[in-house]
């Protein structure tokens, strides 16, 4: 999974950015696990009964950061699937100085539906899938309907993304698909969906007019077709001041912290299952910003550009 927030050239792009005052930003791909199988996944092997991050490695994580921070929970595998319901892990975390971004496929969502009104604000946004394919395979569609308008219910429409990844190995599909988010979630309470071109992927003639007739079609329910750009933030730009490794880290479901997993002097700073944490003094100074890591930073306002006025 990955968190998506986007370019600022249109208003439904600048209504995904996520406004904070936290002093750091965590990826924490907390959960070693996925209860789905996507063909479009770009975690590989698909993870499947992983290490997964518990409260006390929160908790240590914490209490080595100074000021508010924001988790963006996604990464390897879905958020919900990496602890038992009984663990509260979200209601757990949300009690700190905390904010949070769900990246989640919807399967379950444990203790979402009990949380109270103090804790869901601290929920600043949700994405949430339709892997349509895998929904029916594993006869999980009314399961996953259900979570959706519960989400929808309790968190409300905004800073809420329904997305769906339409893989043209999957094109067979990609009308049904629609059709059965339309009469089931948008003729319902009128969240509208992303269309999300898969990166892994071409798309030869045949599917680029596919998509091109479908979001013609549903036109009334599609809030984009979203292709990923990391790099448009930054043309121009010879380097930056980057505060990973300071103020901006990735953690995994086995603990091992990152400040950036592309420079190699960033990569390995500590793991909360050991209990060992290193941090960055000062900015990094990086002329690679060409990732998604690179791209998040910059729509929370923590990237410096050297020279700009």
């Amino acid at each position: 999974m990955v968190l998506r927030l986007d370019t600022d050239n249109s208003e439904t792009q600048k209504s995904d950015a996520i406004v904070t005052d936290a002093s750091n930003i965590v990826f924490a791909s907390s959960s070693g696990h996925c209860s789905l199988d996507c063909s479009y996944c770009i975690i590989e092997p698909i993870a499947k009964r992983e290490l997964s991050l518990d409260y006390s490695d929160f908790t240590y994580l914490l209490d080595q950061l100074s000021g508010k921070t924001i988790f963006m929970l996604s990464g390897k595998g879905d958020f919900f699937a990496g602890y038992r319901k009984n663990d509260k892990l979200l209601a757990r975390l949300l009690d700190h100085d905390v904010e949070v971004a769900l990246d989640i496929n919807g399967v379950m969502i444990h203790e979402f539906p009990e949380l109270d009104n103090a804790k869901l604000k601290k929920i600043r946004r949700v994405n949430l899938t339709l892997h349509y394919l895998q929904l029916l395979n594993k006869r999980s569609l009314k399961v996953w309907k259900k979570n959706a308008l519960i989400l929808l219910d309790r968190k409300g429409h905004d800073n809420f993304m329904i997305g769906t990844i339409l893989s043209p190995p999957e094109m067979h599909l990609w009308e049904e698909s629609l059709e059965y988010y339309k009469h089931n979630v948008y003729d319902v309470v009128g969240q509208p969906i992303v269309m999300i071109r898969d990166i892994k992927i071409a798309y030869d003639q045949n599917s680029e007019s596919k998509l091109a007739e479908l979001a013609k079609t549903y036109a009334p329910m599609i809030a984009e077709v979203r292709q990923e750009d990391y790099s448009a933030v930054f043309k121009g730009r010879e380097n930056v001041l980057c505060p990973a490794g300071k103020a901006y880290f990735r953690i995994w479901n086995n603990g091992s912290v990152q400040g950036c997993p592309f420079m190699s002097e960033l990569k390995e700073m500590g793991n909360l299952k050991e209990r060992s944490f290193q941090r960055r003094s000062e900015l990094f100074c990086c002329s690679d910003p060409n990732y998604c890591d690179c791209f998040t930073i910059a729509k929370f306002k923590k990237m410096e550009f050297p020279g700009s006025a």
